[in-house]
């Protein structure tokens, strides 16, 4: 699926076709059809193998019960980890928002995405609350730029390089500089080792 998805990110999910993915395998279209019945499963299941991941990634830290500022750390490494080891699965979810709205196959990507959603809103608003988030960022708009901000360092990784490389440097970036003390020592966790579904 990897070359699948590598496609569909450089081509677009209409302007790849079945036929065009069996090529640059090496196989006949026929046996592609074989696994998957159409190029919508095959999307399908490329996009909910990547959600899988993050899924089990942001359920790790809703089990740690960790303090908000640790719990904001966490999420920020593990979508930054999510994001390099599926970079060609965020760029379909992220470049076709009409299409995952509305794919009959991507019910359960849409509900991971709103989870997921959900865990972020909770983290900045607990954040808030205790009074560790600067007022002059606006909460509704703060997921959203972190993610964009995440997502352009992600794709922006030199190849050879992994998300560990620059963990530290992206969290001091994007997470102390939406604190009001920036000199605060927060609890963290080491980032996340799961091993994604196949």
């Amino acid at each position: 699926m990897a070359t699948s998805a590598r496609l569909f990110a450089e081509r677009g999910l209409a302007g790849t076709t079945m036929r065009a993915i069996a090529d640059e395998c090496g196989i006949q279209a026929a046996s592609l059809y074989h696994h998957f019945g159409s190029k919508d499963d095959l999307i399908a299941a490329i996009m909910t193998r990547s959600s899988a991941h993050v899924v089990d990634l942001y359920d790790q830290i809703r089990a740690a019960d960790l303090e908000p500022v640790a719990r904001f750390e966490a999420l920020i490494r593990a979508t930054l980890e999510n994001f390099h080891r599926h970079t060609h699965e965020a760029q379909m979810f992220y470049d076709n928002p009409t299409y995952v709205a509305a794919a009959p196959g991507l019910q359960r990507v849409r509900d991971d995405a709103q989870a997921n959603d959900r865990l972020w809103v909770a983290t900045i608003d607990d954040t808030l609350a205790a009074g560790q988030l600067r007022t002059d960022i606006k909460p509704a708009r703060l997921k959203v730029l972190l993610r964009n901000m995440i997502w352009s360092t992600t794709r922006g990784l030199r190849r050879g390089k992994t998300s560990t490389d620059i963990a530290d440097e992206v969290v001091a970036l994007l997470l102390h500089g939406c604190l009001v003390n920036t000199r605060r020592n927060a609890t963290t966790i080491p980032p996340t080792r799961v091993q994604h579904r196949r």
